[in-house]
């Protein structure tokens, strides 16, 4: 069995260019080890954005028992702030500590069990603290203003245990709203940072995080925009963080749309791992707190419900969420921005994001339901699966002898897929599909004769179901994943070859994948030339997901100054090349230049396989 996997991953290494077909292959009998994590945990990805006490009590069983699925993300954190000072969820005020803690024990004896309040993030609106001089907390003998208002309220409101025991996510958003709440992103992250340390001081146990960064369109500037957000919150405040976290949208347009699947996100993600590791020591679990489709604010596509927009929200959340489960060591919660209902949304126009709408006094199902009901009973230990087609994502599980070999089709056309799987036979094969012909998600079943050939529409997600014989062998082996993360990152490059040096360990290697963040003008070649050990080494040039071609430039919200933005819009993105083992040494030095013009190299990150026969 060892021996196939070593010679698909040599075929593999060698794939030069973009391909019409796909071919993916597997092994159940193979099992995957993302750094001591074998096991696909639904409660980390299939996920609502709400609470179980939000859903409409006649489809919680459907949603929770019978599809399986788990919460979520709630607000509410600086809900006490707001009603003491008489304010809003957009302006703090002034309150006494008295009545503070008078609140805070009547909540904490009147609140009950949450459930999944392990589970939930719980957030709030940073309007409730900034700015934050006018956050004023009375106590008999001084007055705290400021930040050192912000801690000690902390500490009284999460006397109520069920706020505490899942991941706190101190704020919202918040670089979003810097100019309009009259602060700094400097005055945010300090927040971030003192408050944290404060509720560590008063809970110990507790998991803090954030900053909950949306837009994170980190190239812009030749990479300021990270250097002043998520660059600088996790240098000033990343030690004092349990978990960082980020949003991740894809936004539609009535024409058009900017896609942050494949590509982009992983080198969002990369960017956030490397600094965390190089500033901290470690690499900080992550939290995608949001995730999905957004609908440009003005166009026709937010307004009159249609179902085919429900199927641009379940598409960029499957897109995202395949990548996201390709890193089960990393993040430990992603709720992808499905909502319950949204009764407090006061618009004449259904609010885009919910499962529920209210019809004739009634709550209706969307289509977005399809979503949980396309991933019903999905689970499992990983297993070896691998795509030579940088747009047809994988990954696969096996639970006793099923076996979920999951597919996505990141472009907007057909890709054939040949499946090659070894080391089983199966006496059951079906395939779920869930795709979209112009007028919403369609979601099937079918049993399948041949599991050889798989064709995936245009943005397609899909389930091959196998039932195994039952005389198949449990896992015989196993591939270890290790990752490498080179410390200098965002380096610019030109014609001068820059050269990076990696470990790599023969014993057992099974395949040595490089991933290179690479940010470059759109009108530039956007791959590097890339050397190994002194030779030049073929790449593809298919990107992973949409060529970067239209990308939203709004990283703020519409405050922001235009003629800070800039003119010439970039590729950024993670390119993923499979090295030729013939070229690996133990020592290896990569070379990497532009032919013409410069660009950034924003991470380098080095992924090796090894291989190992399971004790019997």
């Amino acid at each position: 069995m060892r021996t196939t996997i070593l010679i698909l991953s040599l075929m593999y290494s060698f794939v030069l260019t973009a391909q019409d077909k796909a071919k993916v292959t597997f092994d159940p009998s193979t099992k995957m080890s993302y750094d001591g994590v074998t096991k696909f945990e639904r409660k980390n990805f299939i996920n609502v954005h709400t609470t179980y006490e939000h859903i409409p009590q006649q489809f919680r069983k459907e949603l929770y028992e019978e599809l399986g699925v788990s919460d979520g993300r709630s607000f509410g954190l600086g809900t006490p702030s707001n009603k003491l000072s008489g304010t809003n969820h957009k302006h703090p005020g002034t309150f006494s500590e008295k009545a503070l803690k008078a609140e805070m024990k009547e909540i904490a004896a009147n609140s009950t069990p949450r459930k999944f309040e392990d589970e939930i993030i719980v957030t709030s609106h940073p309007g409730s603290y900034f700015p934050v001089g006018e956050f004023v907390l009375e106590k008999k003998k001084e007055q705290l203003v400021g930040i050192p208002a912000i801690e000690e309220y902390f500490q009284q409101r999460l006397r109520e245990s069920t706020y505490r025991k899942g991941y706190i996510e101190i704020l919202n958003e918040p670089f979003v709203h810097d100019r309009d709440m009259h602060t700094s992103v400097d005055t945010i992250i300090d927040m971030f940072k003192y408050t944290a340390k404060a509720i560590h001081q008063k809970y110990p146990q507790a998991k803090v995080g954030g900053p909950g960064h949306a837009w994170p369109a980190y190239e812009l500037n030749d990479f300021q925009i990270w250097k002043e957000r998520m660059g600088k919150f996790i240098e000033v405040a990343g030690n004092d963080m349990d978990f960082l976290s980020v949003h991740l949208y894809s936004t539609y347009y009535d024409d058009k749309a900017s896609y942050r699947a494949g590509a982009n996100a992983e080198a969002i993600l990369d960017m956030i791992e490397a600094k965390s590791l190089q500033v901290t020591g470690t690499i900080k679990p992550l939290v995608i707190s949001e995730y999905g489709s957004g609908f440009k604010k003005g166009t026709n596509i937010v307004q009159a419900y249609y179902k085919e927009r429900d199927w641009y929200v379940i598409h960029g959340v499957n897109s995202k969420m395949m990548q996201f489960m390709n890193r089960p060591h990393r993040i430990v919660k992603s709720v992808p921005f499905i909502c319950g209902r949204a009764d407090w949304y006061d618009n004449e126009h259904p609010y885009p994001w919910v499962l529920f709408h209210k019809k004739n006094n009634e709550y209706q199902k969307t289509e977005l339901i399809k979503f949980y009901q396309f991933w019903k009973d999905v689970k499992g230990e990983y297993v070896f699966i691998q795509s030579d087609h940088a747009d047809v994502q994988t990954v696969g599980f096996r639970e006793g002898n099923k076996v979920f070999i999951c597919l996505d089709n990141l472009e907007d056309k057909t890709i054939d897929v040949d499946l090659a799987g070894t080391g089983f036979k199966h006496q059951k094969a079906e395939l779920r599909r869930i795709y979209s012909e112009g007028n919403g998600p369609i979601l099937s079943q079918q049993p399948i004769s041949d599991i050889s050939k798989i064709t995936l529409s245009s943005d397609e997600t899909a389930i091959l179901i196998l039932e195994l014989n039952d005389d198949t062998d449990e896992f015989s082996s196993t591939i270890k994943l290790t990752e490498q993360y080179h410390p200098e990152t965002i380096q610019k490059i030109g014609q001068q070859e820059k050269e990076y040096q990696f470990d790599v360990n023969p014993d057992e290697l099974v395949f040595v994948d490089l991933h290179l963040g690479i940010a470059r003008p759109i009108a530039e070649d956007f791959l590097p030339i890339v050397k190994l050990n002194g030779q030049k080494i073929s790449v593809s040039r298919n990107q992973m997901g949409r060529t970067q071609d239209f990308k939203e430039l709004t990283f703020e919200n519409a405050l922001e100054p235009k003629i800070k933005r800039p003119q010439q819009q970039n590729f950024f993105g993670v390119h993923k090349i499979a090295l030729p083992k013939a070229l690996l040494k133990e020592k290896n030095v990569l070379s990497l230049s532009f032919e013409k013009g410069e660009g950034f190299i924003s991470t380098v990150k080095v992924v090796q396989g090894h291989q190992s026969e399971m004790n019997q």
